[in-house]
């Protein structure tokens, strides 16, 4: 299949009317792509330029874009930059010029921004070869997949769906092994296969699969109420201050791979946790989670986060780094050991059978805890976990089983009341006077239940002058449209703020505006998928008004 024939199938499906419309059109063109083709069509219609676990080195944003239409076009930069201000659309730009020779395939593509990624080849290089091997349709669609703006209202539910009509089987099916493999291509080769295929899928070492996520509880008495013991007795752990880390640890021979929250390997960065386990580790193969957290170098001070994300995802002075902040692992659970998966076994079960695994030394330590069913108990628990300088307390169902991809009823997370959001970055604002040059006020976004961003506010405070120029300067290159002094942002950037009220409004497209948003830190390790979302923003609405 050339890849301007999928992009044809884009346009048409961007011009359905309805969800079952776009489901049919997906469907005939997964069916109709070949073995060696599949997993990519369903990796491009998803917005995926290659697999998730590169998404951090794909190296591919506006900049490069521009100065590649501006060769083509036989313009300047500027002059491109002044055509995508007054379309709004850079991929629309894009196809204006590029009109190549039609060549490129499906597979092809897949397998070269992947062979860039993996040799670090040049991206302009990748990009220039693209528009000049395929339609505008197909450059189009490359760009915006590039930009994290595919526009063509696929969210994973609508992809899901699709891949089930085209293969006779269950759309539950489908999302279950995507959530445990975090590859939707794989999950649709699957599917091909039949319903037995995709059941058969699990949990492999080296391959990661998505965090289950805890729901934000504010009131406590929704868990425990003062007035009488509960009649189950809950699992409490405290919530470190650090880096949630899923460790695939090999026995024979050693080999451990840590993948961070956006499911990119970072392991390199840390060494010291790696040469830590192997200490430690008394069990097999084996998946299991643990929260790094960063200490001075004696080991007995506890960091602040800001250090945590100096250490995640580093590339260069990584020796320093570990000497100087060196990280120690809290695990907490257990999913595989040896061949056996156990995310349908009970919470008390795998806690029980991660304490076999390891021997607790100073850099792999077993996290706090304690089970009960009284209110006392967990008021003291917490209040002994924010003064040790945590996040709060994690509060579990014995019985919860663990479902990767979804924000589970039965994990809850308690933190001080002074509440926050993480917010996508998806545009600014830029500075004048003092802050010339500089992005002054941040456009911020929380997630829809279709994957979409939806605006809550600008954030224009709580920021150093230093960490407002390093943001600037990684937000820059990803600009995509620019309005004034207002520009469009490609989403990629992850922030913590707070704020001191929630208000309806017209004014952003969530209808709600954070009041006062403040910056706090930028979440460094966690992908744009797992903000905050907009059924979060309106239950801490009605809990406040």
């Amino acid at each position: 299949m050339k890849f301007s024939e999928l992009a044809d199938v884009y346009d048409r499906i961007s011009e359905a009317g309805n969800d079952a419309a776009r489901v049919k059109l997906l469907a005939e063109a997964l069916r109709n792509a070949d073995k060696k083709e599949l997993a990519a069509v369903a990796h491009f219609s998803f917005g995926e330029l290659a697999r998730p676990e590169y998404s951090d080195r794909l190296g591919i944003g506006p900049a490069t874009i521009r100065d590649q239409v501006a060769a083509i076009a036989g313009k300047t930069p500027p002059e491109i930059d002044d055509e995508v201000r007054e379309s709004g659309d850079m991929s629309a730009a894009v196809a204006a010029y590029a009109n190549g020779n039609d060549r490129l395939r499906v597979d092809e593509l897949w397998s070269r921004v992947s062979d860039a990624i993996d040799n670090d080849e040049p991206r302009a290089s990748l990009v220039a070869y693209v528009f000049k091997n395929t339609t505008p349709a197909g450059a189009k669609y490359f760009t915006r997949m590039a930009l994290n703006q595919m526009r063509i209202n696929v969210g994973l539910g609508t992809l899901t769906r699709s891949i089930a009509a085209a293969f006779d089987v269950k759309a539950s099916a489908v999302e279950h092994l995507y959530a445990m493999t975090n590859d939707i291509g794989l999950a649709t080769v699957k599917a091909r296969e039949g319903e037995a295929a995709l059941e058969h899928g699990g949990l492999e070492l080296f391959r990661p699969y998505q965090f289950m996520n805890a729901h934000k509880i504010d009131d406590p008495d929704l868990i425990i109420p003062e007035s009488a013991p509960s009649k189950k007795n809950w699992i409490l752990e405290t919530k470190y201050d650090g880096a949630r880390l899923q460790i695939h640890i090999q026995k024979r021979p050693w080999q451990v791979r840590m993948y961070s929250r956006r499911l990119n390997d970072d392991t390199v960065a840390m060494p010291d946790i790696v040469a830590a386990l192997k200490v430690a580790w008394r069990g097999g193969d084996a998946i299991i989670e643990g929260e790094a957290v960063a200490f001075d170098a004696g080991l007995t001070k506890k960091l602040p986060f800001s250090a945590v994300l100096q250490r995640i995802g580093r590339r260069r002075g990584i020796e320093d780094a570990a000497r100087e902040m060196p990280m120690v692992l809290f695990p907490f659970d257990v999913l595989l050991i040896g061949r056996e998966g156990l995310m349908e076994v009970p919470q008390s079960e795998r806690r029980k059978r991660l304490a076999t695994l390891f021997e607790p030394t100073e850099r792999v330590r077993t996290a706090d805890s304690l089970v009960t069913n009284r209110r006392k108990d967990m008021d003291g628990f917490f209040k002994r976990a924010v003064k040790a300088g945590q996040e709060g307390i994690m509060v579990k169902d014995p019985d919860a089983r663990y479902t990767p991809g979804k924000r589970a009823e039965k994990w809850m997370k308690l933190k001080p009341a002074f509440e926050t959001l993480d917010v996508v970055v998806v545009g600014g604002i830029w500075g004048s006077g003092r802050r010339k040059g500089l992005l002054s006020s941040l456009i911020v976004a929380v997630v829809s239940s279709k994957n979409d961003f939806l605006t809550v506010g600008k954030v224009g405070t709580g920021f150093s002058e230093q960490t407002l120029r390093d943001l600037t300067s990684r937000l820059a290159p990803r600009v995509i449209t620019t309005v004034g002094r207002t520009v469009e942002i490609e989403p990629e950037i992850v922030i913590e703020v707070d704020f001191q009220d929630i208000q309806k409004t017209d004014r952003y497209s969530s209808g709600y505006a954070l009041r006062i948003p403040r910056f706090r830190v930028e979440r460094t390790d966690k992908s744009i998928r797992e903000a905050d979302t907009l059924s979060r923003l309106e239950r801490l609405y009605k809990q406040s008004h």
